[in-house]
């Protein structure tokens, strides 16, 4: 007789996540192949983009949540650009209500570039605290997953992070450095690269999207994550359970605490706990302030 393994606690809301990155995968790769991923761009601020797929994913991404979960929260990047909603909540804890922090192309300028490291990010959230993601990238056909207690897969296989580096010479790290371009951020995050470069690190890449980068960094690709200066919730939420549950410790990268998911711009730093403390001290805390 074969033994019935009972549902995990968050297995409905993984499902969906699934699901509904499945589907905004499937509006990505169709909006690339019919030029809509150059066709239909506008700036939000400054060079971040946005085009009519990051919209139509978004909704499509919404409606299945809002149907199988009505009550729950739904915190999406667009909506919440447009409305102010992100910026105007800087550094505020996302609700204890079940919540939904949704990217549906992390990686646009990627994505009208043709560059493709371009994901959809979904992470689901109880207390503040993420508790199942999802990260799937339509391009390279990648589907990272994680639930609390349960691992970190990709495609359905264990993924683990790079837990043998321990230095800056070990250290294989991914920085974005974002879409601002106000003087003191620049001088900010040119002299942060400077010093770990003077202090010997292995590699520095770059590629463009947090959700890539925090699933590189769990399925142990690469070392370590740093940003300073990511757009919100959505960036993160998925990759912050994804990388716990492969082994890494996520912390936030201006205070050096456990991370906490708040609205607006924010700072990360994820990977193995050795390294990321070293990349943190080397670093030093920020002088630029959002």
């Amino acid at each position: 007789m074969m033994e019935c393994i009972p549902p995990s606690k968050y297995s409905a809301q993984l499902i969906i996540a699934q699901s509904s990155a499945k589907i905004a995968g499937e509006i990505i790769l169709k909006g690339s192949q019919t030029g809509k991923n150059t066709s239909t761009v506008c700036e939000k601020s400054g060079v971040d983009l946005v085009t009519a797929i990051d919209k139509e994913a978004e909704i499509a991404i919404v409606k299945m949540i809002k149907e199988h979960f009505p009550n729950d929260i739904i915190i999406g990047e667009e909506d919440a650009s447009e409305t102010g909603e992100n910026s105007s909540k800087q550094y505020q804890r996302i609700p204890c209500q079940a919540t939904w922090c949704i990217d549906p192309l992390d990686g646009t300028t990627n994505f009208v570039h043709g560059y493709p490291f371009v994901n959809v990010s979904i992470g689901y959230c109880v207390d503040g605290i993420p508790r199942v993601g999802v990260i799937y990238n339509p391009f390279l056909n990648e589907m990272y997953e994680a639930e609390e207690g349960r691992g970190a897969y990709l495609n359905g296989t264990p993924i683990e992070i790079d837990s043998k580096a321990s230095t800056l010479s070990d250290c294989f790290l991914v920085n974005n450095i974002g879409h601002l371009r106000d003087s003191n951020f620049v001088q900010d995050s040119s002299a942060r690269v400077s010093k770990w470069l003077n202090h010997g690190i292995r590699a520095l890449r770059m590629s463009g999207s947090a959700a890539q980068n925090m699933a590189h960094v769990a399925s142990g690709i690469v070392t370590c994550y740093y940003e300073h200066g990511y757009g919100g919730p959505w960036d993160v939420a998925a990759g912050t359970i994804i990388c716990k549950e492969a082994g890494g410790i996520v912390l936030d990268a201006v205070t050096k605490e456990n991370f906490v998911l708040t609205y607006g711009k924010g700072s990360i730093c994820c990977g193995g706990e050795k390294v990321v403390k070293e990349v943190l001290k080397v670093a030093e805390e920020p002088s630029f302030k959002f």
